[in-house]
């Protein structure tokens, strides 16, 4: 399956009337937070596509984007996939959107565990994909604190051991710095500001 998955960045070549063809057979929309909603409302009326989202730490308290699926702290079925969300960021200031402390991350993440795990026991097919908007701590982040990862999402990945994960969160400059790795096994990708992903179809 092609996944377009965005994160923090408006981006010309995907706000365009050739999207279509920069991007071809979209099979899913992601939104990795930081992401106007109009600008996600665009993209989904170019592709014959669902689209999930999670908030980053710049989205407002009410953030949604019509036409789409929110996932932040929830399991859902889609596309064909399992898919699982946890939006937002460390917490770097009192009054701030969509922040956390990690015990709070740790709390969210937790809250995902039993749907996913009775899954599991029923028979039924694990993680596909795990959408964030922040990275795990110690990958693709950055020394700062509003651009740390999470503890949580590295105990998480340990345990459920998803096929891929994207995140958003942290500018990276093309080229120069590391966009993906592996962890447990798992495909960690950094989507900022656009990329065409690809997941293979279980078999």
């Amino acid at each position: 399956m092609n996944i377009l998955a965005l994160s923090d960045r408006m981006v010309p070549y995907v706000y365009s009337p050739s999207v279509k063809e920069t991007f071809k057979d979209v099979g899913l929309i992601v939104g990795c937070g930081d992401v106007p909603g109009g600008y996600l409302e665009y993209v989904v009326s170019q592709f014959s596509a669902p689209l999930i989202y999670v908030p980053g730490n710049h989205d407002s308290d009410d953030f949604g984007v019509p036409g789409g699926t929110p996932v932040d702290g929830a399991v859902i079925r889609i596309a064909g996939l399992t898919v699982a969300g946890l939006g937002g960021s460390r917490r770097y200031k009192k009054d701030g959107r969509h922040q956390y402390s990690e015990w709070q991350m740790h709390v969210r993440a937790l809250s995902l565990l039993p749907r996913l795990l009775l899954r599991r026991m029923a028979g039924r097919q694990g993680l596909d994909l795990l959408v964030t908007h922040a990275p795990p701590l110690g990958i693709h982040d950055a020394a700062d604190l509003t651009h740390r990862g999470f503890l949580a999402f590295r105990r998480l990945l340990w345990i459920l051991r998803p096929r891929l994960m994207l995140h958003g969160h942290v500018h990276i400059v093309p080229n120069l710095d590391r966009r993906e790795s592996s962890l447990y096994g798992v495909r960690i990708l950094n989507v900022y500001p656009a990329q065409n992903v690809q997941l293979a179809e279980r078999p």
